[in-house]
């Protein structure tokens, strides 16, 4: 069985690169014929308060034959108040403005004999009744899973790979880290996917006794180099070929066509900085 997550498209409603971009990977997602399809969050370019983004980007994830099922990333909801980039915070009226184009903002999938889980990221931290509401939704995931191995796909990294990096919300806090696994302690977690950092890398993670797979997903609407380390930092896909007795094994995907390109080279991406009135 095959999983496919894209992330980061950072669509405008303007078109432009990011826009031929997801089209290509549209195209090279179908090619693959996965089971099941995660976005993983920054479907919108830059502002979350952008209707007309949200909607050319569903009119594009459209195309995608497999079912989809949309995470919000922090472009696209805002973020916890600490360090929230350009003061975009998270409200429920952008998680309400979310899931009347996405859907719900977290859930469950039972795909074959694997479950898929993907939570909201970007309410953990913010004390906001959308969050209490999603901890209470995950206490009763194990009951409902059982003994399925399972995926977990969010925004923002469960482990901060840049712990050194103070002034951006690189991944989830770590009281929530904390309280995420240990909600998940009855599931038999075969991997954690993620978002947000634009480049693609594979590690494992202890928790307990066992060491859990996280992944990294490339962006496809732009490359990030900007954090370094021992990453791709290419645009892609993540396509997760999905074994006997929980065996994962992610593979970038990459178009040999594709045209690398910054943000700042991107002429929507700076037109939603004017509007936000932000400069990078």
């Amino acid at each position: 069985m095959k999983i496919v997550q894209l992330s980061d498209t950072h669509i405008s409603h303007l078109g432009g690169a990011t826009t031929e971009n997801l089209r290509a990977f549209v195209d090279l997602i179908n090619s693959i014929n996965p089971t099941f399809v995660v976005h993983s969050g920054d479907v919108a370019i830059l502002d979350p308060d952008q209707a007309e983004d949200r909607e050319a980007a569903r009119e594009l994830l459209a195309g995608i034959q497999a079912p989809l099922r949309v995470l919000p990333g922090n472009h696209d909801v805002g973020e916890r108040p600490d360090n929230a980039w350009a003061g975009l915070v998270v409200t429920p009226e952008r998680l309400a403005a979310f899931e009347a184009t996405f859907g719900p903002d977290h859930w469950l999938e039972l795909v074959g004999d694997w479950a898929v889980i993907g939570v909201n990221s970007e309410i953990m931290g913010s004390g906001l009744p959308e969050e209490e509401a999603q901890w209470e939704w995950l206490a009763t995931l194990p009951a409902q899973i059982g003994t399925r191995p399972t995926l977990v796909f969010s925004h923002k990294p469960v482990w901060n790979p840049y712990p050194e990096v103070t002034e951006h919300n690189i991944a989830i806090p770590d009281d929530s880290k904390a309280r995420l696994l240990a909600a998940l302690d009855g599931v038999t977690l075969a991997a954690l996917g993620s978002g947000h950092l634009h480049h693609y890398a594979v590690s494992t993670e202890t928790h307990g006794d066992a060491e859990i797979l996280t992944v990294s997903a490339p962006a496809t609407g732009f490359a990030h180099a900007g954090l370094g380390g021992p990453a791709l930092a290419q645009q892609g896909i993540v396509e997760y070929q999905l074994g006997e007795a929980g065996a994962v094994r992610p593979f970038f995907r990459n178009l040999p066509t594709l045209v690398e390109i910054a943000p700042t080279e991107i002429p929507e991406f700076s037109a939603a900085l004017e509007e936000l009135g932000v400069s990078l």
